[in-house]
């Protein structure tokens, strides 16, 4: 048997070694660069809010020694410290205000249709809800903020003629 010469045996290592040299010189051979760039955006202010269910009060009795409260409750959720307003009209009632709002009866008599009511800010219906687009003094946190309404037909309302179809519509104004 005859032995391979070491010259047939270097040209194997070098045929075999000559891709794997040739890779690891390009490798070092190669050259990088970096860049950087920037990444901007403007966050605009911006305000969400949820629309309030019908606050229904139910059968009211004039009779009552106790005024005739309900809620209905409403969300908003603002960029980050944006200052914000909340306001709500007067209503749709003829000569109501902000704070004496009236609901009325479309089949009542027209000196009997009204009857009063308030909308206010706290349970103790002390804080009354103004229709104010500037100056409330709200200031966003980035999260959803709950607000409830509280709602109060005063007692001894005796002119308001029987029916079941005394309504108002508010308009609730955010502004920011």
């Amino acid at each position: 048997m005859r032995r391979p010469s070491l010259h047939s045996e270097s040209r194997h290592w070098a045929r075999r070694a000559l891709p794997i040299l040739v890779g690891v010189l390009a490798l070092c051979a190669a050259s990088a660069q970096a860049v950087t760039f920037q990444v901007t955006a403007t966050v605009l202010k911006a305000c969400v809010m949820t629309t309030p269910a019908t606050l229904a009060f139910g059968p009211y009795d004039p009779s009552s020694a106790t005024p005739l409260a309900a809620t209905s409750a409403f969300t908003v959720i603002c960029t980050y410290n944006t200052p914000y307003s909340l306001g709500m009209s007067a209503g749709a009632s003829t000569g109501a205000t902000v704070t004496t709002r009236a609901m009325t009866s479309p089949t009542s008599a027209a000196s009997h249709n009204l009857l009063s009511y308030g909308l206010f800010k706290d349970t103790g219906h002390g804080t009354n809800w103004d229709n104010s687009t500037t100056g409330t003094g709200y200031v966003a946190t980035g999260v959803l903020q709950n607000y409830t309404i509280y709602g109060q037909i005063p007692t001894g309302q005796f002119t308001a003629a029987p029916a079941t179809d005394y309504a108002d519509t508010i308009t609730l104004t955010l502004t920011y």
